[in-house]
This record gives structure tokens, C-alpha cells and sequence, in this order.
């Protein structure tokens, strides 16, 4: 169907496993209408188990989506480079599949292609079900499995004439049940039973159950042929577990597990280990990870890195009260430039050099602008090194920054190097032990729990070393749930509202993109089937919007209860993506009356483009009117700052200020253009007007919009039309207080 390629996806500097359809099946609008429906169905799927679906699109005509990419190997090469394993490493590794699979199965989505080349095993021990593209939806008929009838009537799941004959089922014959043989299109989640059967029965006998030269010879063998039991071709395979393998890949999907969570309680109780939900950790097993914790919360370089940070920021803020106090305001502004940009240096080498999350997710945020973004970006730079060269601040702060990013090298490249090196020795010896509890069949949700529950009360750093930071926001939710953790110190808060403006931003965006996808994939297939381009286009709107809703909503669900999947009795019951999607895509306006979700709104990057430019505009000519008038010069507050410190009279500041303030002035004079064209800049009412057009950058929305530059327009040029004032207001006090009602009328 398509070329597999290792990638790297340059937003989030990250390896990915890139699938790119072949130029073949990209020129039919009906398979890639169903193609990219499926890929975007299982890539709302968010389980351990399963290799995670990143993004879906098209670029020059190729239609791609990329995967999370998993270094190690599939229990197919496994398998081919030991040999058969022994029964309790095997089931340990079905048991993870089979977790998978049953999140799977609870959303309403089929595998259809489970076998050993499937399942891939990553460094950690960790298994994970892959290619999730042959899942069976709802709208999947029969004649989309079988090799009949027109291209344009091909399905997704369907395999090329060159390799096998018409009407063939879909699937890898070796591993196929025998409904699936029949008929793929009529099969259910009991298929999937039978293919985690025949997988497991490969990996403790190291064969596979049923052997043939030619795919139809296979599929009448699992069809038809009795199945040779797992102890009679290995005598150390228990005859408890042969028996579990025969019901697994019973002939007649009635005899088998009727469930993919009665696989998993199966194999469980085979395996001794505590169901989901129920983990009781052993004395022995709790206190190596304490001893863990400790060693990774006391290295050596740890303390004397605390103490220059903090010895380093108390310095640095008693420095600058003294500096100010003593009248040197100028190098006490430096200082606090000396602040921020150690910490901005900081925090991009430290971020390049680790791969830190919150990075990664401002390196994507900034890659992600648009050209009208960085218009924004770039305004907004120029107008503050613009201001900077009007205080006489400008080299002092490009000095100091040079002097910050040697300070951010020092402490990523001395200390933190040695921290780092000192941790990766009981980060291994951790990660030992998780692998081992992960073979034993220990569900990973429960395992994420022990390390945070036996963690201790500073657990959060550990915790993100050994499984990330997305790991931990879900770990610390289940865990902070009941109450039952006591008291728990957030690692590095600070981050915490950054994320949440960044993952806003980025949902936006990734929404913004599948909404346009969608809409463009089904306006295609609409008009190959027949339809007028107009009647595409509205219905594919609408398709596209509720489709887009309809996974935020699955989205927001496993969010809300991580759990879910895996006690369902207990907890809601999960969202059936595919129903979801497809009652959607087929009837968008009835689904949108059930969700109560509004159509789609399109921000116009014109505008915001607009608003950016008149708030960098009016704001400069603010600055500009204020130093041609001479408005409280930087001299002279030196001066009145000096005056006052010796002879501690703050009276006297404050009339020399308000004498500054209450100098005549004249409007701003630019000598190329003529006076008509700046005589209403002439008071600090229009730095106001550009402060709200400013602020409103934050937001994108026409009616926000409408209501903040009317308020400018009334801020910059209300006192120039006969506003009526009473004493002591000025005509200057009204228009900003009128401003500032219908900025805060759009705001809200």
C-alpha cells in the first residue's frame, strides 16, 4: 500500500515512523476518503500498548501519517534470533498485546492483522500493538475486502491483484481466523483472539501452528485442519497454558474467549500476577525503589548545584536593590536583563542538549507560526530594541545577555552534565526493575502507580525521568484522585500554565489541520461519486466539523478517566470511536444538534496581521511623541532619583515628576509626512490605544476584534472629537475610560 520510512518530525525534534501511500492508491478519492477516515479513527486511540498515531496529511500530492516510532525490535524477529521462549516470558509479553487490544476493541475498532510482526517489543520491555490501519469500521462492506469491481470500489483493506487471487480475504494468512478466511468483512473482535492465539502459540513453540506454500493452502488449514496442541511439539509448555492457546483459536468463534478482557484476566490469573487495579507491591520490590529515589534525589553535584542557583538569584536580586538604591537605575535595569536572558539561555541549551518536554513544545509552538505570527514576532522585537535605544539601555542589554548565555553554558556543561551522569547509573538500575515487573505481566497503568505511590513526596522528577512528562500529568491525576496520596511538591510548577497556553495553541492548530484534511479528502470522494461541487463542499463543511468535534470529544474522555478501559464496570463506558466518527461524517448536522457544537470559525490571519501592525504603529509614534517632547527623560529621572535617595525627600520627587508631566507639549512632528498626518499623536492617551491593540493579539475572533479597535480608534483619537468633559476629567480621561468598556465588552 505504501513505503514505511524512518522520519524525524522537525516541530518536536523527535523520531517518527513515517507511511506514505503509494502514488497508486492515492489517485482514487474513495479509497483515500476511507484511508484517511481509518488512519484519523486510530489515531484518537492513547493506550501504552499501542504505537501511537501522530498526525495525518498530504504534501505534494502524497498522503502520509506518522507514527510514534519504537526502537527494538517485533516479537517476529525476536523470535528468529532466540528462538521459541519460555512460556511465562511469552505470556507476559501476549498479556501487554492483549491490554492493547482491548482498548482497542472497547473504542470499536478490529485489528484484523494482529500477528509476531505486529507486535513490537522497545527497549524498556514494554510490548506494542502496531499498524492499526486495517481496523474494520462500521461502513466497511463486503465488497471493500475483496478484490472485485472497480478501483474506485476498493477498500482500504483491501491487498493488491498481484499477490493474491479475487475475492481473497483480507489479512496475513499464517495468523487469519477462519470467519476471517471466509469473510473479513463480517468479523469481529473474536478474530483478533484468534490471531493473539496463533501469535502466542509461535512464540512457545517457535513454529507456527499451521504451514503452507500457497495463501489459500493456509487459510484451508486454520479453515479446516485440527490444531496439533502447543505440549505435544514442546513438552515444557504446561498443559494450562496449551489449553488456554486451543480455546483462543477454538474453529468457531462461539468456543473461544468471547472477550478481549477475558483473554486478559486469563492470562493473568495463568500467570499469578494481581488484576488491574489491584497491585499490591512485595516489601523487596518497594524498597529497591525507594533506595532508587533516594540515590537519585542525593547525588553529589545535586545539593551543590541547589545551593549556585539559589546563592546565584539572592545575590543577583540584592545586587539590583542595592545598585537602585544608591541612584545606579541603569545598572540595576541591567541586572534584571542579566536575570532573563541567563534564564532564557538556560533554558534553550538545556533544552537542546535533553530534549526537555516544555522545549520541545515551544520549539513546535514556534515552527508552527504563521507568516502573519511572525510579522507579529518581528514588530514586536524592533519596537523593543527601539525602546531600549531611547533609554541608552540597548548595549547594556546585549552585554549582560552575553554574560548570561556563558553563565547558562557553565551550569549545563559543569554541573548539569554530572548530575546527569551520575542519575543515568540509577535510572538503568530502575529501569531493570520495571522491565522485570512488565514481563511478569504487571499492567503498566498499575506499574506508573507504584512508582509514584512509593516515590515519595518529592516523586515527580524521578517519575518524568523513568516515563516522561506525558506520563506523569496522567499518573498524577489518577494518583491525586482520591486523596489517598497525601501531601505531594510539584516538580518545576512554573511550567505548568505555559503548557496549558501551548497545548491550546497546538490544539487549535492540529484541529485546524484535520478539519481541513477531512474536508478536503470527503469534498473529493463526494464529487467522484457524483455530486455537484457546491453540494461537496458544504456537506464535507459539516462532515469535517463534526468529525473534528466527535474526537475532541473521545479525546477529552480518556483524558478525563484514564482508566476506563481497563474497569469499565466500574468506571463509564469508553466512547466507541468509530461510531463516534461515523455517525458524524454521515449525518453532521444530526450529530451536531445532539453535541450542541457551533460551526466552524475561521480566524483571518489578516486581521490579526493588521492588528499587530497598527499596535506596533501607534505605540512607536507614542514613543517618538514622548522623546520629541522630552516626557520625564531618562537624565532627568537619574537626576530626581539621586536627589531624592540623599536627601530622602519623596515629596520632592514626586512634584519634580509631576512638573515633567505637566510640560506643554506639542504633537508628534515626522518631517516627511505632512502634520495633518501625526497631529493626533500629542498625548499619552495613544500609548494606550496601542497597549489594548497590543494585549488583543493574545486572542483571535472577528467580534473581540470589532469591539478593541473601535476602543483604540476612541482612545487615539476621542479627545480630537468634541468629547464633553466636567472638571477635574480631561476629554484625554473619558476617551480611555470609553476605551477601555469596549475593550473589555470584546475581551470577554
Amino acid at each position: 500500500m505504501g513505503t514505511v520510512f524512518l522520519a524525524r518530525q522537525l516541530s518536536l525534534d523527535r523520531p517518527v515512523a513515517l507511511k506514505v501511500m503509494s502514488k497508486r492508491w492515492a489517485a482514487d478519492p474513495v479509497f483515500v476518503a476511507r484511508f484517511t477516515r481509518e488512519a484519523y479513527a486510530a489515531a484518537q486511540l492513547s493506550h501504552p500498548n499501542i504505537v501511537q498515531i501522530h498526525d495525518i496529511g498530504a504534501v505534494a500530492g502524497l498522503r502520509f501519517f506518522s507514527m510514534e516510532y519504537v526502537p527494538g525490535r517485533s516479537l517476529s524477529d525476536l523470535v528468529k534470533q532466540e528462538g521459541r521462549l519460555d512460556p511465562e516470558t511469552a505470556v507476559g509479553y501476549m498479556l501487554q498485546a492483549a491490554r492493547g487490544l482491548r482498548h482497542a476493541h472497547d473504542r470499536g475498532m478490529i485489528h484484523r492483522d494482529v500477528k509476531p510482526d505486529n507486535l513490537l517489543l522497545d527497549e524498556q520491555g514494554l510490548v506494542k500493538v502496531a499498524d492499526l490501519g486495517l481496523v474494520k469500521t462500521p461502513s466497511t462492506q463486503r465488497a471493500d475486502d475483496r478484490l472485485t469491481g472497480s478501483a474506485s470500489r476498493k477498500g482500504l483493506n483491501s491487498l493488491p491483484s498481484e499477490m493474491t487471487g479475487a475475492r481473497i480475504a483480507l489479512g496475513t494468512p499464517a495468523y487469519m481466523s477462519p470467519e476471517q478466511c471466509r469473510d473479513a468483512a463480517s468479523v469481529d473482535l473474536r478474530a483478533d483472539i484468534y490471531s493473539l492465539g496463533c501469535t502466542l502459540y509461535v512464540l512457545v513453540t517457535g513454529r507456527p501452528p499451521f504451514e503452507g506454500t500457497t495463501a489459500i493452502e493456509l487459510m484451508s488449514k486454520h479453515a479446516y485442519d485440527p490444531l496439533v496442541p502447543p505440549e505435544q511439539l514442546v513438552a515444557r509448555v504446561p498443559k494450562g497454558l496449551s489449553a488456554i492457546i486451543q480455546k483462543m483459536m477454538a474453529k468457531e468463534a462461539s468456543d473461544r474467549y468471547q472477550s478481549m478482557g477475558e483473554v486478559v484476566r486469563i492470562l493473568e490469573d495463568w500467570l499469578g500476577v494481581q488484576h488491574a487495579g489491584t497491585f499490591t507491591p512485595r516489601e523487596d520490590q518497594i524498597e529497591q525503589l525507594e533506595a532508587y529515589v533516594v540515590q537519585f534525589q542525593t547525588t553529589s553535584h545535586v545539593h551543590l548545584r541547589r545551593r549556585l542557583v539559589r546563592g546565584f538569584l539572592t545575590g543577583l536580586a540584592l545586587s539590583t536593590l542595592l545598585i537602585a538604591f544608591f541612584g545606579k537605575l541603569i545598572w540595576a535595569f541591567g541586572l534584571i536583563a542579566l536575570f532573563v536572558q541567563t534564564v532564557l539561555a538556560y533554558f534553550v541549551i538545556d533544552g537542546v542538549s535533553r530534549r526537555s518536554y516544555l522545549f520541545g513544545r515551544a520549539r513546535q509552538f514556534v515552527l508552527g507560526l504563521s507568516w502573519g505570527d511572525w510579522g507579529i514576532v518581528i514588530a514586536s522585537v524592533s519596537l523593543s530594541a527601539i525602546i531600549l535605544a531611547m533609554l541608552s539601555a540597548l548595549f547594556m542589554w546585549v552585554g549582560f545577555g552575553l554574560v548570561g548565555v556563558g553563565l547558562a553554558f557553565a551550569l549545563r556543561l559543569g554541573l548539569d552534565r554530572a548530575i546527569d551522569q551520575e542519575r543515568s547509573v540509577v535510572i538503568d538500575g530502575c529501569e531493570r526493575l520495571i522491565r522485570r515487573l512488565r514481563t511478569q505481566g504487571l499492567d503498566e497503568q498499575d506499574l506508573r502507580q507504584f512508582v509514584a505511590k512509593f516515590a515519595g513526596r518529592d516523586w515527580e522528577e524521578f517519575f518524568e525521568a523513568l516515563f516522561g512528562y506525558e506520563a506523569l500529568a496522567s499518573t498524577r491525576n489518577v494518583l491525586l484522585r482520591a486523596g489517598s496520596a497525601g501531601v505531594r511538591n510539584k516538580h518545576a510548577a512554573w511550567r505548568e500554565p505555559i503548557l496549558v497556553l501551548l497545548d491550546s495553541i497546538e490544539k487549535n492548530r492540529r484541529e485546524s489541520r484535520e478539519r481541513r484534511l477531512l474536508e478536503a479528502v470527503e469534498r473529493a470522494q463526494l464529487v467522484a461519486t457524483g455530486a455537484t461541487v457546491e453540494a461537496a463542499q458544504l456537506q464535507a463543511e459539516q462532515a469535517a466539523e463534526a468529525m473534528v468535534h466527535a474526537a475532541g470529544l473521545i479525546r477529552a474522555t480518556d483524558r478525563d478517566d484514564p482508566v476506563a478501559a481497563r474497569s469499565p464496570q466500574q468506571q463509564h463506558t469508553p466512547i466507541n470511536v468509530l461510531a463516534a466518527l461515523s455517525a458524524a461524517e454521515q449525518d453532521p448536522l444530526h450529530f451536531a444538534s445532539r453535541h450542541s457544537f457551533s460551526s466552524p470559525r475561521f480566524s483571518s490571519g489578516i486581521v490579526l496581521l493588521l492588528r499587530a501592525v497598527l499596535a506596533s504603529t501607534i505605540l512607536a509614534s507614542c514613543i517618538l511623541w514622548a522623546h520629541q517632547n522630552r516626557i520625564v527623560p531618562w537624565s532627568s529621572v537619574q537626576e530626581t532619583a539621586t536627589h531624592v535617595l540623599e536627601s530622602q525627600d519623596l515629596q520632592a520627587m514626586q512634584q519634580q515628576v509631576s512638573r515633567d508631566l505637566q510640560k506643554p507639549t506639542r504633537p508628534l512632528v515626522l518631517p516627511p509626512l505632512p502634520e495633518r498626518a501625526t497631529d493626533w499623536v500629542d498625548g499619552w492617551n495613544v500609548g494606550f490605544a496601542g497597549l489594548l491593540l497590543l494585549g488583543s493579539l493574545a486572542y483571535r475572533g472577528g467580534v473581540m476584534a470589532s469591539f478593541v479597535l473601535l476602543g483604540s480608534a476612541v482612545a487615539a483619537l476621542g479627545p480630537h472629537l468634541g468629547i464633553r468633559t466636567v472638571d477635574p476629567f480631561q476629554a484625554s480621561h473619558v476617551a480611555v475610560i470609553l476605551a477601555s468598556v469596549l475593550a473589555l465588552i470584546g475581551f470577554r
